[in-house]
């Protein structure tokens, strides 16, 4: 049938109507460059995270374990006595004598006072560590045991002391201090590196022992005691860095200082009333200690440092769990908080990179990410601008696929976007009936037009703003229907293209002249039709009837008939077989019926019927 103008039209109409109320995502929101929304840093061209070096400097090993122990130092060296304002000399007011009209002893050349201590540090205990299972610093104390003695001693001037008195000036004496000393160590590691540290020291306690030398012995009289003390600073290097017991060898400067000052003297053998003796010297050590090895939180540190703030936080959390006394816990939970505030920042930074290399995907993963942990204003503002472009991206992308035919794949895309985009979400009813539009259309062309039209009403029930195209096309199956309306016979198709041209014409307000005179007719056709199919049921139902009503009058064969009898009711039989009996009885078999499953067997015996089968 020919299409009226009005009818063109109306197709022009309907183009303008889908260009304007259509819902497809513009191609201009979708390739949008991301724009950086992350905070501008200040120290961003920095290798390091700010407070790198100063950390480095102050709080090298904050998060080492305590070292709760050092069993053992052992401590040898050589050092000399002096003191005085050349430094070689001794200095004045050493000594003091009973008479001060002595002789004074000036303690000799240099390598006269030059000799050698071995000391003992044992047991020396973190003390905080040992009584709050805390440490705030590498702080140890514990026994300190000395000796020391010189190499090759001056003599004393026994000559001049011996004229003062007598017993003072007896035999060849020199003056070799022989001093043990027994005190208190207390020492703090200052360590930036694993391998190495420095090493302050410091002790105090009491020393005693003789100070007289003659030949090679030395005289248990005169001796005397007093107050000790010692200050050293060095390095250590450590042999087995990072093991459960370390073993450091090192090198001291030390100074100490020993003052003897009461003197047990009951022979009267000199003038010395005290002395004090001030020794620096060079020390080389070995030590043993337990504990110091590096943390998972200094790791976490070090991460935070090269600004990888997740990995920092996942490092500094499990130290707070296996170290819950840390002194420097505190220390740790600020690390977290920092990186807390800074790992949305590094994740929206990653986002931006893939952004750049066009990987959508993950970009988009990192911005979520970055989202939910977030608390800054600019920023959640900025992520929420980029996921949204990428949502309207991956909707533009949908609609492109349910153009292509690939509705499952598109509507997959639709569902996930819609997890973090709320516009995704409301637009799911929406692609729901665009993908039925589609698959109707598919349908209306292939000629399934009750097909089209069910998935239309799907489209409408998903979408109601799709109606004016829903409508439409059901107007252009009416019209594709009214091609087919004079050879159509088919009641059900005819009424489905009269309810189709008047829903247009609901649609338009008229549907032009040829098709309101197509209407007409087929709704008299329908008339006529209706007619002829209501006379063919009647006919119908009247022949049931008497084909019923005949079945009931027709006689039926029986036992005892005669063969003109069975033939009046069934008629000739397809087939008799004819024999006679020992007794010269006539026998037949008569046989009805063309499927062998279902023939009907007669027995006569002396043309009497006397048996009925079925075989």
């Amino acid at each position: 049938m020919v299409i009226s103008r009005k009818f063109s039209f109306l197709g022009l109409f309907f183009v303008v109507v889908v260009v304007i109320y259509g819902k497809d995502t513009k191609t201009d929101s979708v390739v949008t460059a991301p724009r950086n929304f992350v905070p501008v840093d200040q120290y961003e061209e920095l290798k390091y995270e700010q407070g790198y070096w100063t950390n480095r400097i102050f709080h090298p090993r904050e998060f080492y374990e305590e070292i709760p122990l050092i069993p053992l130092e052992v401590r040898y060296g050589l050092g000399f006595n002096g003191g005085g304002s050349t430094f070689d000399q001794m200095k004045s007011g050493w000594i003091e004598y009973e008479d001060p009209s002595v002789e004074e002893f000036d303690g000799g050349l240099w390598n006269a006072r030059v000799g050698h201590q071995l000391e003992l540090d044992v047991l020396k205990t973190n003390l905080s560590y040992f009584l709050l299972k805390t440490s705030w610093a590498d702080i140890h104390t514990g026994l300190n045991f000395k000796y020391s003695s010189i190499f090759s001693p001056e003599a004393i001037p026994d000559t001049s002391w011996g004229e003062k008195r007598v017993s003072w000036g007896v035999g060849d004496k020199f003056f070799s201090p022989l001093l043990l000393e027994l005190g208190i160590s207390n020492s703090i590691n200052i360590q930036w590196y694993d391998s190495w540290l420095i090493h302050l020291r410091y002790t105090y306690g009491l020393a005693t022992g003789t100070f007289y030398q003659s030949a090679e012995s030395y005289d248990k009289s005169p001796n005397g005691w007093g107050p000790s003390t010692s200050f050293s600073i060095g390095f250590r290097y450590a042999l087995n860095p990072g093991s459960e017991n370390q073993y450091l060898l090192g090198a001291d400067f030390k100074h100490s200082y020993t003052k003897i000052d009461r003197i047990s003297d009951p022979d009267d053998l000199t003038p010395i009333s005290r002395f004090d003796l001030a020794n620096y010297g060079l020390f080389f050590t070995l030590s043993v200690s337990k504990g110091g090895k590096k943390t998972v939180g200094d790791i976490g540190k070090e991460y935070y440092y090269h600004r990888d703030f997740i990995s920092a936080k996942e490092n500094l959390e499990e130290f707070i769990i296996r170290y819950p006394l840390h002194s420097n816990l505190y220390r740790a939970e600020k690390y977290i908080e920092e990186c807390r505030k800074k790992i949305p920042i590094q994740l929206a930074r990653a986002g931006m990179n893939f952004d750049e290399r066009h990987l959508t995907g993950k970009a988009l993963e990192k911005y979520r990410q970055a989202r939910k942990l977030t608390l800054d204003v600019n920023l959640l503002a900025g992520l929420d601008d980029r996921i949204s472009q990428i949502a309207r991206k991956y909707m533009y992308d949908a609609e492109r696929m349910i153009v292509r035919g690939q509705n499952d794949s598109a509507l997959t895309i639709i569902v996930k976007t819609a997890a973090y985009s709320e516009e995704a979400r409301k637009s799911i009813p929406y692609f729901r009936a665009k993908i039925y539009l589609t698959e109707g259309k598919k349908a209306m062309q292939s000629g399934f037009f009750m097909n089209a039209l069910d998935l239309f009403e799907k489209s409408l029930l998903q979408d109601q703003e799709m109606n004016i195209e829903v409508e439409l096309l059901r107007y252009e199956i009416a019209t594709m229907l009214v091609n087919q309306a004079n050879q159509a016979e088919d009641i059900a198709a005819i009424q489905l293209v009269i309810k189709s041209l008047e829903d247009a014409k609901n649609i338009t307000g008229n549907l032009g002249e040829d098709n309101e005179n197509t209407l007409k007719a087929l709704k008299e056709k329908v008339i006529r039709l209706e007619e002829i199919s209501i006379q063919k049921d009647i006919d119908r139902r009247m022949a049931d009837e008497r084909e019923k009503r005949e079945e009931r009058l027709r006689p039926t064969i029986q036992i005892g008939m005669t063969i003109p009898q069975v033939q009046e009711i069934l008629g000739e039989p397809m087939e008799i077989i004819h024999k006679t009996n020992k007794k010269g009885e006539d026998m037949q078999l008569w046989l009805y019926g063309s499927d062998v499953d279902t023939v009907l067997q007669l027995s006569f015996l002396e043309f009497i019927l006397f048996k009925i089968e079925r075989g």
